[in-house]
């Protein structure tokens, strides 16, 4: 039996000069590419939750007319939250952010996007950094 009449024979499908077959396809560009996404998506979600969690620093209000205005989020304050009418007969007291149902609260964006740019590139430069180490102890 020759080689044409083989049923066994596989096929090579055509393929433009363009592209590869899927066999010859470097798994590694994808992999980069999902790395990549990765070391910026982790940071980012990082950044969200250490401001989110840096509301919860407690403030100390020393006075009535303090209490109108509670500065809160870090490194700059970027939410501001009036709690007169429920410390004003309670201070001096240690306070942190409570429910904006209640509270009204006041959002800086402007002040919100300086910390996320500064606590995302802070996370994401430490990220490429241990990255960078890894990959050179690597390959000594």
């Amino acid at each position: 039996m020759s080689d044409q009449e083989d049923p066994m024979r596989t096929t090579l499908k055509p393929v433009h000069p363009w592209t590869t077959p899927d066999e010859q396809k470097s798994p590694k560009l994808s992999s980069r590419r999902g790395t990549l996404w990765l070391i910026v998506l982790v940071p980012w979600i990082a950044a969200h939750v250490l401001l989110f969690r840096s509301l919860y620093r407690e403030q100390t209000v020393t006075t009535a007319d303090a209490s109108s205005h509670i500065p809160m989020g870090l490194p700059f304050p970027f939410l501001y939250q009036d709690q007169a009418w429920y410390y004003a007969d309670k201070v001096p007291m240690r306070t942190h952010f409570l429910s904006p149902y209640d509270f009204v609260t006041h959002m800086i964006w402007p002040n919100y996007f300086l910390d996320l740019a500064l606590v995302w590139g802070s996370l994401l430069l430490i990220t490429w950094l241990i990255l960078w180490v890894i990959r050179k102890v690597r390959r000594a």
